[in-house]
């Protein structure tokens, strides 16, 4: 059996997974990143991936039970095997570890929503591996973090009805919120109905809903099962205990082949991953929804594999040179992502760069519309509002330093609306800051001033640019224009000021 994620994510496959109680093993990939949940009678007993650390040896060096030193190539069975029969590691402490390593693989991929997935029926894990694992509590937390929007998505139906489970655990922490809409559900009810009881916004509520659904507290009149049929040898007989595995023999699932990079090709993937991030998340490689927890995890573990001490030997390179700037740009990420009020912060800049992006596409076609000077957008603004609309957004990004971004939006508005001196003189304005474009930047400068010449700043924007361009007496006949319309203007007296020394 297999399927996209988009049709089914990872949180309702094992959902499903453990209502049906079905034994076997998840298999499912995103990008390059593979991981895999083994079942048994429905219940998780472990999650791997192919991530370096997500390995099971990783978590035994962290713990200090192996030395880093150790064998690279060997088996988690033959691993475990080998440290309980030495008698250095007890199972209870093996237990420990296990869950630990679990629970990390099934927070990263409970919240995949896209990729592909497989489940194998007859694939089982050696005993030596299996692990007890709060499923029902890593769905319902996952839920938490989910796309609003994509958890809104799932429940769409108003007059779908809800009903409680059969079986409902007191062991789970629940929200508030959470715990409210589950008393109110006596036998069955609509989620209008749900909703409207809850006193909690339509988007909360449904969130709500969702959550109670994976963790199988609720059950759904419209929900679309991923398995028509049952895997073979994997369903336990309705209302019996949970089946015990049968003597034949066991399969051992393989580990996941991790890539094999060597450490500079790893610090040098490292680097590059690390350039093209463009906030602070892609630079500890986690999610926007991601919690303290997690970004404080990924920060040390990169800690750990890429410290620019580690790499003592390249000292004095510029490839040492660019991970110590890299880890400088790592910590600071770190420190804003911990702390509430600057992640509240970067995360409305980062909601300002994505309407200017969103934007890029209407800007290209609202060039096909320059040579009209009223008539509506595909938006139902007229082409003046458009426009303004494009200017902010190029403010906005020039204020965040993003200066191609407002280069595009400045351009866009100047083209809409080719008489609006403002729009001109702050695309000129842009342009001028690039040795490569002052050209052009001149002519919009002109404009600007040729549109509105009692501007006085148009006169002193274009006079910063022709003293870059080494035009010192035309600087100062456009700086003796601006100060003769605005005599208070300091930047005015202070540039010709300069030029005079």
């Amino acid at each position: 059996m297999e399927g996209r994620l988009s049709e089914h994510p990872v949180a309702e496959l094992i959902c499903e997974i453990t209502e049906k109680g079905y034994s076997g093993a998840l298999r499912i990939e995103k990008d390059r990143v593979k991981a895999a949940v083994y079942f048994e009678s429905g219940e998780v007993v472990q999650a791997t991936s192919n991530l370096r650390v997500h390995r099971l040896a990783e978590y035994l060096r962290q713990h200090g039970v192996i030395n880093a030193s150790g064998d690279q190539s060997i088996s988690d069975v033959a691993l475990v095997e080998a440290l309980l029969g030495s008698g250095s590691l007890a199972r209870e402490r093996l237990d420990e570890i296990l869950a630990e390593q679990v629970t990390s693989v099934m927070r990263l991929i409970l919240l995949w929503t896209d990729g592909a997935w497989s489940f194998d029926g007859r694939a089982h894990l050696a005993k030596t591996l299996q692990v007890d694992v709060s499923t029902q509590q890593l769905l319902l937390e996952a839920s938490r973090h989910m796309d609003l929007k994509f958890s809104v998505s799932r429940l769409t139906n108003g007059a779908e009805t809800l009903s409680p489970a059969t079986a409902v655990t007191n062991d789970l922490k629940l929200l508030p919120a959470e715990a409210f809409l589950l008393s109110r559900i006596d036998n069955s009810i609509s989620v209008d109905d749900l909703i409207a009881l809850s006193a909690l916004s339509d988007t909360e509520a449904r969130r709500a809903i969702y959550g109670l659904f994976l963790a199988g507290l609720l059950k759904r009149e419209f929900w679309q099962p991923a398995f028509r049929t049952a895997p073979p040898q994997t369903v336990a007989p309705a209302g019996a205990e949970r089946a015990k595995p049968k003597p034949v023999k066991k399969v051992v699932a393989p580990p996941l082949p991790e890539p094999k990079i060597d450490p500079r090709r790893e610090l040098d993937a490292f680097l590059a991953r690390l350039a093209d991030a463009a906030n602070h998340y892609e630079v500890l490689d986690v999610s926007v929804n991601a919690d303290v927890t997690e970004i404080k995890q990924s920060y040390h573990t990169i800690a750990r594999n890429f410290h620019p001490d580690r790499f003592h030997d390249l000292a004095g390179t510029s490839t040492h040179a660019q991970l110590q700037s890299s880890f400088a740009r790592i910590t600071q990420a770190y420190e804003t992502l911990i702390n509430p009020e600057a992640r509240a912060a970067h995360d409305g800049n980062l909601q300002v760069l994505r309407r200017v992006r969103e934007n890029q596409d209407m800007m290209s076609r609202s060039t096909a519309n320059r040579d009209r000077a009223s008539g509506e957008s595909e938006s139902g603004d007229s082409l003046a509002q458009l426009a303004e609309k494009r200017f902010q957004e190029g403010a906005a990004a020039l204020q965040l330093g993003h200066t191609n971004a407002a280069a595009s939006c400045f351009s866009a508005a100047a083209r809409m609306v080719p008489n609006e001196a403002r729009y001109r003189a702050y695309f000129g304005r842009v342009l001028a800051a690039n040795p490569k474009t002052r050209r052009e930047a001149e002519s919009e400068l002109l404009a600007a001033v040729k549109l509105d010449s009692s501007n006085a700043q148009y006169h002193v924007m274009l006079a910063v640019l022709y003293r870059d361009l080494g035009f010192g007496k035309r600087a100062a006949s456009e700086l003796e224009k601006a100060l003769a319309l605005d005599p208070q203007n300091s930047q005015a007296r202070q540039l010709l000021a300069s030029l005079e020394k």
